[in-house]
């Protein structure tokens, strides 16, 4: 894809394909992202984020959650399975919604196909 292609469809607002991403952006470096965005949500520093406890049991409230999706999937320019988010949100208790787990989310969207 020409340089300049990827930045006329990034300027029109269109997300970067997940294939260049993958490369770009760490692991660690997707967990501290949406560990940032959380505390923001939660109205603490970064720190205080428990990147493996459920956000929920963290003090995050349902519009919260909703409002913090809709941010990773903007900053990463993914679109996180509805269903995935579902389960994860109110059917599995060992993982729970961590910060962990949403970047795994993130992360297999990002990975190529």
């Amino acid at each position: 894809m020409r340089p300049w292609f990827v930045m006329a469809m990034l300027g029109a607002g269109f997300a970067a394909p997940s294939a260049m991403a993958a490369d770009q952006v760490p692991y660690a470096e997707i967990v501290e992202t949406i560990r940032g965005i959380a505390a923001d949500h939660l109205g603490v520093k970064a720190a205080e984020v428990d990147t493996v406890s459920s956000l929920f049991s963290q003090g995050l409230g349902e519009k919260s959650f909703d409002a913090l999706v809709v941010e990773i999937q903007q900053e990463f320019g993914v679109v996180l399975d509805a269903n995935d988010v579902r389960n994860a949100k109110w059917n599995d208790n060992a993982r729970a919604l961590s910060v962990r787990r949403l970047a795994d989310m993130v992360e297999r969207q990002m990975r190529p196909r």
